[in-house]
């Protein structure tokens, strides 16, 4: 309702969430935003804040949520979201975007795909390593590259133009 009091440590609590990121782990989450949907009147056609304000929040509550923690998460999530739909279409979005952010990160490369073209300074590198290996057999390969390094940077932009495919 809404004209609920609530207590400081619930307050305190609410606003440890919005601080403690570990205190609500992606399942969390995830169940947050399935109790809000399973909590949407069937008649959704109002704006978002209209349909917001009549969320009984103490209903979403789960586990050691309190219904004043699950609305600062709600907050904390809907502020990213765009606000111009229905609130069913927000938690939808929010849930997708959710579950897409936290998959494998990893990026997947079409392995036909051709390789970048070597720089000037690493087609340089590879054609006079071994050259300045002989000349300098002593040297650890972090001081051959600071060798390598600095006769490349004292060549003249002819022969580095002249390298580039």
């Amino acid at each position: 309702t809404h004209g609920e009091i609530f207590t400081d440590t619930e307050v305190k609590l609410a606003m440890a969430s919005l601080d403690n990121k570990s205190l609500w782990s992606e399942i969390d989450i995830l169940k947050l935003l399935e109790c809000m949907k399973k909590n949407i009147t069937s008649d959704d056609s109002r704006d978002f804040k209209a349909s917001q304000a009549d969320l009984d929040w103490n209903n979403i509550a789960f586990g050691r949520f309190s219904g004043e923690m699950c609305k600062q998460k709600w907050m904390e999530i809907s502020c990213k979201l765009r606000k111009f739909r229905t609130l069913t279409e927000l938690v939808l979005e929010a849930k997708e975007l959710w579950t897409r952010a936290h998959k494998n990160n990893t990026i997947k490369h079409n392995p036909d795909r051709p390789k970048r073209p070597l720089t000037a300074y690493l087609r340089f590198y590879r054609e006079h390593r071994a050259k300045y290996c002989q000349m300098y057999p002593r040297y650890t390969n972090a001081q051959l590259t600071k060798v390598l390094a600095e006769e490349y940077r004292q060549l003249s932009i002819v022969w580095v133009e002249g390298s580039l495919p």
